[in-house]
Formats: C-alpha cells, sequence, structure tokens
C-alpha cells in the first residue's frame, strides 16, 4: 500500500454482493498483516463527529485513556515514586487525592508534544483532561466532539486536527504503521431520498476532511457503496469524487457472481457445515443442475443465493414429509418467491429485507 497522497477506496456493488463481506475480511485478515490498525463503521453519519464520537465509542473512553497514558508515562515532580508503578486507575486516585489534576495534565501535555501526538496547545490540554478526568466522565457523550460545545474536547474550527491527533494516538499505541476506517453502508448517507443544502454540506465537508487526513497522515480510507450512491455523490462534488478515487485508480467493482461462482459458494457453505468425512454428493440436498433452477437476480447475488439455499434446506429440517430430496424445482420455485417475490409478479416486495443482512 502506498504511503503517500489521497489514501482512499471505494469499493462499489449492489446490495447483497458481498461489500460488508469484503470489509470484514480486510479487518480480519489482510490488514493486520500490514501492521493496519482497522476500524468497521456502519453507516457513520453526515458530520464529522458522528466519526469521531463512534470511534471512540467503539473503542472505549477508559481503554484509549489508559493505552494513551502508558504510551506516555508522565512523570509529575514530587510524587512519591511507588504512585508511578501504580496502575492507571490508582495513578488518576492519586492525582484527584492530592489535587494535582492540572499539573497532571500539563505533564500530560508536554508527553503528547514531545511523543509527536499532537503541537497545538489547546488538543495538548484536551488530550490530556480527556485521560484524568475518565473516571470522572466515564463514557464519551456526542457533546464531546462538537466543537464549540460548553465542555467540549474540541476546539472551533479545530475538528480536523483533532482528529488527526486521536489517529496519531492510535497508531503509536497500537504500534501500528497505520489506522484504516472502513466504512460500510456509505450509500446511506448519499441515497436520502433529499439532501437538504445542509445535509449536503455536512456530507461532503466531513469526505473533504477525511481525504484531507489520508492525504496528511499514516491513515486510509475504504468505503463501501452501491454504484449509484457513487454516482450520486459525484453529482454532489464531481472533483471531490475523483479526487478521492485518485481519478478512478482508487475505484473498484464486485461483479455479480457467474453460474460457477454461485455453484462454489453453495459447494462451500455445505462443506463448511459437514463432518469431515461424507458420501453425499458435494450439492446434495440441492440437485446437481441447482444454478440451471434459480432466477438470474438470486443467482448473482451472494446474500439472495445463500438466503434461498438456507431457506430451502431449513424448511425440510421443519417438515422432512413434504419435502423430498434432492430438492425439487417446484421447492426452489416456491423458496424463491417466498423471499424475493419476482418483481412482474409483486412489484417492489421482497427488497426491503435485502439491504442490510451482512453477506
Amino acid at each position: 500500500m502506498h504511503t503517500r497522497g489521497a489514501k482512499a477506496y471505494a469499493i462499489l456493488g449492489e446490495y447483497g454482493s458481498g461489500k460488508t463481506y469484503l470489509l470484514r475480511w480486510l479487518e480480519r485478515e489482510e490488514l493486520p498483516k500490514h501492521r493496519i490498525r482497522p476500524f468497521f463503521f456502519d453507516n457513520p453519519g453526515l458530520q464529522f463527529y458522528d466519526l469521531a464520537n463512534t470511534l471512540l465509542r467503539q473503542i472505549g473512553r477508559e481503554e484509549f485513556a489508559k493505552a494513551l497514558w502508558e504510551f506516555l508515562n508522565p512523570q509529575l515532580p514530587r510524587f512519591q515514586p511507588s504512585l508511578f508503578r501504580g496502575s492507571f486507575q490508582g495513578w488518576l486516585q492519586s492525582v484527584k487525592k492530592y489535587r494535582r489534576e492540572e499539573e497532571a495534565i500539563r505533564a500530560l501535555a508536554e508527553q503528547i508534544h514531545a511523543k509527536r501526538i499532537a503541537h497545538d496547545e489547546e488538543i495538548r490540554y484536551k488530550l490530556g483532561r480527556l485521560i484524568v478526568e475518565t473516571y470522572d466522565r466515564p463514557y464519551f457523550e456526542y457533546k464531546d466532539f462538537v466543537a464549540g460545545r460548553r465542555g467540549s474536547l474540541v476546539a472551533e474550527r479545530e475538528e480536523a486536527p483533532y482528529f488527526a491527533a486521536i489517529l496519531r494516538a492510535l497508531r503509536l499505541t497500537g504500534n501500528a504503521e497505520a489506522v484504516a476506517f472502513l466504512l460500510d453502508e456509505f450509500e446511506e448517507v448519499s441515497l436520502q431520498k433529499r439532501l437538504t443544502k445542509r445535509q449536503a454540506h455536512d456530507y461532503l465537508a466531513t469526505t473533504k476532511r477525511l481525504i484531507g487526513l489520508t492525504e496528511r497522515e499514516q491513515f486510509w480510507i475504504i468505503v463501501a457503496m452501491t454504484p449509484q450512491a457513487a454516482e450520486v455523490t459525484e453529482k454532489l462534488e464531481p472533483a471531490l469524487w475523483q479526487r478521492f478515487i485518485s481519478q478512478g485508480k482508487h475505484q473498484f467493482e464486485i461483479p455479480p457472481l457467474n453460474g460457477e461462482e454461485a455453484e462454489k459458494l453453495v459447494r462451500k457453505r455445505l462443506d463448511d457445515a459437514r463432518p469431515e468425512e461424507t458420501a453425499l454428493d458435494a450439492l446434495f440436498p440441492f440437485p446437481e443442475n441447482l444454478i440451471e433452477l434459480l432466477r438470474e437476480d438470486i443467482k448473482s447475488s451472494p446474500r439472495r443465493l445463500v438466503k434461498v439455499c438456507s431457506l430451502a434446506i431449513a424448511q425440510v429440517a421443519q417438515a422432512p414429509d413434504e419435502v423430498s430430496v434432492p430438492f425439487t424445482a417446484e421447492h426452489l420455485q416456491r423458496v424463491q418467491e417466498e423471499l424475493y417475490p419476482h418483481p412482474s409478479l409483486n412489484q417492489g416486495e421482497g427488497a426491503s429485507d435485502d439491504e442490510h443482512p451482512e453477506t
């Protein structure tokens, strides 16, 4: 993976094409190999502080503060040495007991500067305060990330620098080379029936800030969205979208399954569910011509294909005397229509449950 310029990637695919599965695979297996610390977000929201709020709630305030404190290893003059060998909680209790909160915040701020997490004085102070107040306010609140609000951790017009400091802290405390955000269902943001001017502004401002952060920090963004959502985003601001995907170099599409891939997916799911040694045919209880018996909109979509096959098996398990095996064409047709009524027969039904479940 490159480290210069915008590090943003768009994965385009229809609902049910496997976008979520791909993001989860990157999160679990591929990115950690490169010492990239991944964070997965489902429908991150329109505003920049939505993302900060979701991120730090996902990590947890105590976990974040403790990891940062351990990395910074602050030293307070004239403190008893035994206090430094104590736990994070013990250190905080001692600071509070001796009323040295402000001194502790300043010591933390100095270390935040020395460890190159943040240079801005106010950001350093607020990060130090975040640590010292951990047990006074053990949970992050939405207002913590709204710049200008009383008690907010973010200074006015300092959202991006503050967020950059958090990214550096996450990278350094996790002993990682970089941090990656995997944003799923990004289409939910841009495919609202009608974005108000304010919503469109927030959405574009968030996207711009994220792209800017990828250019300056060791930070990657990988978003999953439908092709229609990409079109909406490009129409809102064409230059921004081209910058996001690096003039098309960072845009990838998940094509529909072909017949061979669909059969391979079913075989794999069946193999995973069976005992290691079995004399059953690889597609049993499905007939060998399974793919020929499925509608195009079913066999081309991983999610729909898996759901149809799962229901077909579930129904025979519930009523073994009513369904013969291998499954007949009639049984498979009934299952397909039950889950996804054919548009020509029942326009518009059967799609609502196809938009959100993970493949």
